[in-house]
């Protein structure tokens, strides 16, 4: 099992802690993302060639902030 990490996000000028959590699932590796003032997502590598959401329509984030976590999420992968 993956272990969790953390990673500072930049995004409409906010520098942010993101804490992540990824969880091996049947249909694929999910990312429980946790940021303080906003509440708790999941993402996941989708058919646009990158991370995310795993169900959009639930949340009312900024696209900006799920590109952030999109890439931090990519760049821990490759390191690892």
């Amino acid at each position: 099992m993956a272990k969790n990490f953390t990673s500072k996000i930049f995004f409409d000028g906010k520098s942010m802690l993101a804490v992540i959590l990824p969880s091996l699932r049947k249909d694929g590796m999910h990312y429980e993302v946790n940021i303080q003032g906003y509440p708790r997502f999941y993402m996941t590598w989708s058919a646009s060639d990158r991370y995310d959401l795993v169900s959009p329509e639930e949340y009312n984030l900024p696209y900006s902030l799920i590109l952030a976590v999109s890439d931090a999420i990519e760049a821990h992968a490759k390191k690892h």
